[in-house]
């Protein structure tokens, strides 16, 4: 390993250091995570300098495009982890506008291995494509895509079987948010998960049964 990546990781220890001397000393000593926060792999900054979460603690999880695929393991063994394991209360689904995957679906440009796994968000892109074309500026298309393929996450988050069946007893809260670069800030967008509890689909389908049965 590069001896500059060693010597970064000094700085930036001195640096937390001189903020709180017993930064690090505390860290072992957090409760579970409260929280899991879905992320995007192209985001340089971590969910912990975005949103320092303290004691409530936070599970992360990054992927290309901050997606919620049902094609992708290693998120679904950290959503059954964060669940099953943690009881974890809320679930963050961030994107963050600039993406620069989302910004090449947007181009049309390739991806090379990469377009397999975005393909939902091409997808999305052009169900969507009149809208994004009365959008003038590029930057204010790819802003609204951004937007458009965080809410699809939560939907798609929702749909989940184990994220339902909290949600049908209320014992759990999905939100989505949108990081800026520009200024830093993190921004509600206005997209959640259900807010009340409902029935999951296995007691909805169980209650039409009922209703149809003679």
């Amino acid at each position: 390993m590069s001896s500059s990546i060693f010597r970064k990781n000094l700085a930036w220890v001195a640096e937390q250091t001189q903020a709180d001397p017993h930064v690090f000393t505390g860290i072992g000593k957090t409760p579970d995570p409260r929280i899991l926060w879905i992320g995007c792999s192209d985001n340089p900054h971590s969910s912990l300098e975005i949103a320092p979460f303290g004691r409530e603690g936070c599970l992360v999880h990054r992927n290309l495009g901050n997606q919620v695929s049902a094609q992708d393991a290693n998120l679904l063994a950290t959503l059954a982890y964060a669940i099953d394991s943690l009881q974890i209360e809320r679930i963050v689904v961030c994107g963050h506008y600039g993406c620069h995957c989302l910004r090449h679906v947007l181009r049309g440009k390739a991806l090379g291995a990469a377009d397999y796994w975005s393909s939902p968000i091409r997808s999305l892109f052009r169900q969507h494509r009149r809208q994004l074309d009365e959008i003038v500026s590029e930057e204010a298309q790819i802003q609204t895509l951004c937007e458009l393929n965080v809410r699809m996450q939560v939907r798609n988050l929702a749909e989940h079987p184990l994220v339902e069946a909290r949600l049908a007893v209320g014992s759990l809260k999905i939100d989505g948010a949108m990081w800026s670069a520009r200024d830093g800030l993190l921004r509600d967008p206005g997209i959640a998960g259900p807010r009340t509890p409902r029935p999951s689909r296995r007691a909805s389908a169980a209650s039409a049964d009922m209703m149809t049965a003679p």
